[in-house]
């Protein structure tokens, strides 16, 4: 196995086990025998937890911060834009759950572990719908809001979505529930991207 291969072997396992076990829960031991490596291994490719998490939470927001900015800037009109926003972020999350995990851990301990690189791709995440909402704003097609509590809307809604799913999935086969465990992320995305655009649409 390469080098490469090693580190990224590395990476994707402390990404699960980051998302089960949050950073405090993850241990080093643990890691490397899931892993299949030492941890002498995890140490020379990584050089210790933190870094490792640093690495981990980078290679997962980055490339879900860049698919979102690439889908909104493919669009013009700011409600194609927030609509894209919403629904490209609901998919590559959807695609990553263990992005949904670890930040849901961190948002609720106030972001006690997250790395400074991470923070970053969540903020091009915001700047980017602030941007979307200004521009609607300034064009008279949405009414003045907090982005802040839409960006609040859209992670936390989707987030909870994706996280919830195994629980969704051990309820009992009910007609009442039959809905729960056969929504998608799909018309969970189209369902908040509506709501949302709805209520900032002026009349």
């Amino acid at each position: 196995m390469t080098r490469i291969d090693t580190s990224r072997k590395i990476l994707d396992c402390a990404s699960r086990m980051f998302a089960q076990h949050g950073y405090d829960g993850t241990i080093m031991d643990d890691l490397a025998e899931q892993c299949g490596v030492n941890k002498a291994s995890i140490y020379y490719h990584h050089k210790d937890k933190a870094t490792l998490y640093d690495n981990a939470l980078t290679a997962i927001f980055t490339p879900i911060a860049d698919a979102v900015i690439e889908a909104v800037e493919a669009q013009v009109e700011p409600v194609k834009q927030l609509r894209v926003h919403i629904k490209t972020f609901a998919r590559v999350t959807a695609d990553n759950p263990c992005f949904a995990s670890i930040l849901m851990r961190e948002m609720a301990s106030g972001g006690a572990n997250m790395p400074v690189p991470a923070r970053q791709q969540m903020q091009r995440i915001l700047f980017l719908l602030m941007r979307i909402l200004q521009s609607g704003e300034s064009q008279g097609v949405f009414r003045s809001s907090d982005a802040l509590i839409i960006h609040f809307m859209i992670i936390g809604t989707l987030n909870l979505f994706v996280i919830s799913i195994p629980l969704r999935q051990t309820l009992p086969a009910t007609d009442q529930l039959e809905q729960l465990q056969n929504s998608n992320i799909e018309s969970a995305a189209d369902q908040v991207a509506t709501t949302i655009i709805a209520s900032l649409l002026v009349k």
